[in-house]
């Protein structure tokens, strides 16, 4: 019994490195920090963090990464070298390179008048009482992350997050950065992981409800996600030999209802040009997508424009 134990030990041991050394390798290439925070390598902590956290990659230490993009001549362009003849593209030892920049942190103070009010109203010295004030914080960081293999930009965005702090009065600070900085850190590690691994629908229940692959991180309730069909590729008629990609046909949208750990649930809010069916692929949606595809179903609907004759 001891014996089979101690056996069975063994084999998950063993089978638990081979699973982890599947996971594609991630490496943090290059923070610039144009807004002069003094945060730069915080924020790259935290990306490393929150990729690893996605549970879907393993991260390259940042030393070992700065001496292999030594040894192989790769500039923070994105551009990747190959040590292999006959190859084009290629950068050993990691798959995936994220390139970010934080481009600019802004403060704009707001005066709360009806705090301030109280303020006094409940004060005996109503005379000089400091104003009392909300201030937001954004910051903005421009990431790039790509495939070291072939060069291609898989993901570049804009990212933007927003902080309120606590109401003030009299002056003072509570905005807490490392929190904004972590919110902005998740939303590219969830643009990493969908860009490679899509939201897709997992199931369809028969009470209509709709299984999506991926839950808390990736998608929140009350999300729009536009369903699309199969994706086509065609040849680049540049005559580079390259394909293009095109996105299949809006086929519908849902509205997530239920988020847990590992998934999520969701619902039709617009009628479906075919039949859902399982492994179709979800992307986030505006209001203004579904809006289109509602009035496009019922014309008739309520703050739908009517063509005109």
């Amino acid at each position: 019994m001891l014996a089979r134990a101690f056996a069975l030990l063994l084999a998950m041991l063993m089978v638990v490195p081979a699973a982890a050394q599947d996971k594609p390798i991630v490496g943090i290439a290059e923070m610039q920090d144009l807004a002069k925070t003094g945060q730069s390598d915080t924020f790259a902590t935290m990306l490393e963090t929150a990729i690893i956290g996605s549970g879907k990659f393993r991260i390259i230490e940042r030393e070992r990464l700065a001496t292999l993009m030594k040894e192989q001549g790769l500039s923070n362009s994105g551009i990747t070298t190959t040590n292999r003849p006959g190859q084009t593209g290629g950068f050993e030892g990691v798959d995936y390179l994220v390139y970010g920049t934080i481009t600019s942190v802004s403060a704009i103070r707001k005066s709360n008048f009806g705090a301030s009010l109280a303020r006094s109203l409940f004060n005996n010295k109503n005379s000089n009482q400091p104003d009392c004030t909300n201030t937001d914080v954004t910051m903005e960081a421009d990431i790039r992350i790509t495939d070291t293999n072939t060069g291609e930009v898989l993901y570049a965005k804009r990212v933007s997050e927003t902080q309120r702090q606590a109401l003030v009065c009299g002056g003072g600070t509570q905005i807490d950065s490392s929190a904004m900085m972590r919110a902005a850190a998740d939303e590219v590690a969830t643009g990493l992981v969908t860009t490679l691994y899509p939201i897709q629908v997992a199931a369809i229940q028969g009470t209509g409800s709709v299984i999506l692959n991926y839950g808390d991180g990736a998608v929140q309730q009350g999300d729009f996600l536009m369903i699309y069909g199969p994706a086509t590729e065609i040849p680049d008629p540049s005559g580079n030999g390259a394909m293009l990609k095109i996105d299949g046909e809006k086929l519908g949208a849902l509205q997530v209802t239920e988020v847990q750990t590992s998934f999520s649930r969701a619902v039709q809010v617009t009628t479906f040009r075919q039949a859902l069916a399982v492994g179709a692929i979800a992307r986030p949606a505006t209001e203004d997508d579904v809006k289109f595809l509602q009035c496009q179903a019922n014309p008739k609907k309520r703050g739908c424009k009517r063509k005109r004759r």
